[in-house]
């Protein structure tokens, strides 16, 4: 029998970090990073993810400032204080043997705050590539 992705489960070295396989969570939205009270939450239902053996965990969308929000008062990494109260969730997933990546998420034009952000052409979420040769 042909194992159709043989090297899924193996671990992959990045140089930077050693994954214990493959398998990448992507980012999931579960509103959990809306909301500091949730943050023990959201570590435990990723902590989980990884218990079951996901090797790499991208978190929701966390905005870097304010001008970022998907929503009034949304998950932000823009102070220090805010960062710390992020710790348990790469806490939990390295507690089980995962990774974790936070997504940092720049809705621009989706977001439903008004920031003059929101409405530059480089933020649309559809404002072309520069070209590359």
């Amino acid at each position: 029998m042909t194992i159709p992705y043989p090297h899924l489960l193996q671990p992959l070295d990045l140089g930077f970090t050693q994954l214990r396989n493959r398998v990448l969570m992507g980012s999931m939205h579960t509103g959990l990073e809306d909301s500091r009270q949730n943050l023990h939450r959201l570590a435990a239902y990723l902590g989980e993810r990884a218990a079951g053996g996901v090797g790499l965990i991208v978190t929701g969308g966390f905005a870097p400032n304010i001008a970022g929000w998907t929503k009034p008062m949304g998950g932000t990494l823009a102070l220090t204080s805010t960062a710390r109260r992020h710790r348990p969730i790469p806490e939990a997933v390295h507690a089980e043997g995962g990774r974790s990546r936070c997504r940092s998420c720049t809705p621009a034009a989706m977001a439903t705050t008004p920031s003059p952000s929101r409405h530059r052409a480089s933020n649309r979420p559809s404002a072309p590539l520069p070209r590359t040769r």
